[in-house]
């Protein structure tokens, strides 16, 4: 009978708790809310230790938070999240701390793809954002599929940070921009007077035939 009762009493809290959030939600979402809010997920060691948690307790509580901010994210009209959850420098941890949080990574975007789940309720795209190869290939053909499944989706989006740093970032933009004009400079070198280009004593100087032409023009009309 206590057991029955104390259900009844969790459930009207429960249920008393949700109803006040979303009242408050309502009045929140009237004044000026951010579009794009970014969450750095730290601390689930520090977490899991204190409370003598067995190995991936803290990574599976920071996962149920996150699936907390997330709904309230949503509820309150956000559109864009941003979640920081694995940097480069937390492959240097222990492998098998690593490998269990690959497994975890895994797990979790797997249910984030059930029907019930939070990413169909609110029509959320998924889009993961990092070094994918540096990922275990289960986590990265899971990563694939969950963009792949929700790239249609328009209401929401969800950059989830995986294998990231900021000098990485910069790094692979910087390569990425001047990829095409590395390999025409690499072209232009292999003669020393090629399709407008001059070389003199190491020296390349690029002229394009619009300007060679406009010059020759102005000369012209010197004389």
């Amino acid at each position: 009978m206590q057991k029955s009762s104390g259900g009844i009493t969790s459930q009207l809290l429960g249920g008393l708790c949700c109803y006040l959030r979303r009242c408050i939600f309502s009045v929140l979402s009237v004044g000026p809310l951010p579009n794009h809010i970014a969450f750095i997920m730290d601390g689930n060691r520090r977490y899991a230790t204190k409370r003598n948690l067995g190995d991936g307790g803290g990574h599976k509580a920071g996962f149920s938070a996150l699936l907390s901010i997330l709904r309230y994210c949503y509820e309150l009209g956000i559109k864009y999240v941003s979640v920081y959850a694995f940097s480069i420098d937390n492959f240097r941890r222990k492998p098998k701390e690593v490998q269990s949080v690959m497994d975890l990574m895994r797990e979790k975007i797997e249910e984030l793809l059930q029907q019930e789940s939070i990413i169909n309720e609110y029509g959320v795209r998924i889009h993961f954002i990092g070094n994918m190869q540096l990922l275990t290939e289960p986590v990265r053909v899971a990563a694939e599929k969950a963009m792949r499944v929700t790239a249609k989706n328009q209401e929401r989006v969800l950059l989830i940070c995986v294998a990231y740093t900021s000098t990485d970032e910069i790094v692979h933009a910087v390569q990425e921009s001047c990829k095409d004009k590395w390999i025409e400079i690499q072209a232009s070198k292999e003669g020393k007077v090629s399709n407008g280009v001059l070389k003199n004593n190491g020296l390349d100087l690029h002229f394009r035939d619009s300007c060679r032409d406009n010059a020759t023009e102005a000369c012209s009309s010197l004389h």
